[in-house]
């Protein structure tokens, strides 16, 4: 929890928040390959996978989404197809308003495009779910609804836009870039901490500030997300792309990948490849 001074007072009485509304929403449990249609509705609307997976169609090409990511719609409808073993349950939030449109913008930029990929944090599936249970109840309650919702936005918001770093704090922008560049050999948070010269509490607890999570599961998400676009744009196979992104042990990073992604490595490379999602 951040500390606090001993007495602090905030005026919002001249402050505008944004302007951002819950349009819709709805709940979806798939039978096996089920195909359907999610159409775009206000601003826009965040197919979010509850559990299991399924294909997306409609984009510039066919994406595979697991459990706790999804899709943003905002122009054409989207197809998708749930899987045949696997079928997905999935929550559609649509939003509206004037502000809208810069929630949508922070997802574009920080995301794959229109994917939704939340990496490990599970907040903005389970807070999706969280909207249709509220409204779901017989005596639902307005506020209930609406504090759900904004649990959502706000976790999209903290997912998809990184805190600044300030310029005076070089080791969060050299740690960060170091991830980047070694990615592929055999880093630690330890050795990361090490060449900055500092504590490895001090380094995490950057990363909690700035990243919303430990440095372990950064360099991990940051691993799984390039060993994923590896799969769908290059002629690599598992063992290829498991020495690419820094795992000596198949066994392990199989178990990653397939924590974080929702299958096994070799069924999305299957997947990519039967589907021609590579360019």
């Amino acid at each position: 929890m951040t500390k606090l001074n001993k007495k602090l007072n905030y005026d919002f009485s001249g402050h505008k928040f944004p302007d951002i509304r819950l349009e819709g929403c709805s709940y979806i449990d798939y039978a096996p390959s089920q195909s359907d249609a999610v159409q775009p509705r206000g601003v826009a609307s965040f197919f979010v996978v509850i559990d299991g997976k399924g294909s997306i169609t409609g984009t510039d090409r066919r994406h595979t989404v697991t459990k706790e990511s999804g899709v943003m719609i905002t122009d054409a409808a989207l197809r998708f197809k749930a899987d045949s073993i696997e079928p997905a349950t999935a929550a559609v939030i649509s939003i509206s308003g004037e502000d809208a449109h810069e929630l949508v913008a922070v997802v574009e930029k920080k995301g794959q495009g229109a994917i939704l990929d939340f990496g490990s944090d599970s907040r903005p599936a389970d807070a999706a779910l969280d909207i249709v249970s509220e409204c779901s109840k017989d005596y639902r309650s307005d506020y209930g609804v609406m504090l759900a919702f904004y649990d959502f936005v706000n976790s999209l918001w903290e997912c998809f836009s990184e805190k600044k770093i300030p310029s005076g704090n070089i080791y969060m922008t050299r740690a960060v870039e170091y991830i980047k560049q070694n990615y592929n050999k055999s880093i630690s948070v330890a050795g990361i901490a090490n060449m900055l010269g500092i504590e490895r509490s001090y380094l995490s607890r950057l990363f909690k500030i700035y990243k919303n999570k430990s440095t372990q599961n950064y360099i991990i998400d940051y691993r799984m997300r390039r060993a994923k676009r590896m799969f769908e744009e290059e002629d690599m196979n598992v063992s290829q792309v498991c020495a690419a992104v820094g795992y000596t042990n198949i066994y392990c990073f199989s178990r990653i990948f397939k924590s974080r992604v929702g299958m096994p490595p070799k069924e999305y490379m299957e997947q990519c490849r039967r589907h021609g999602s590579r360019e």
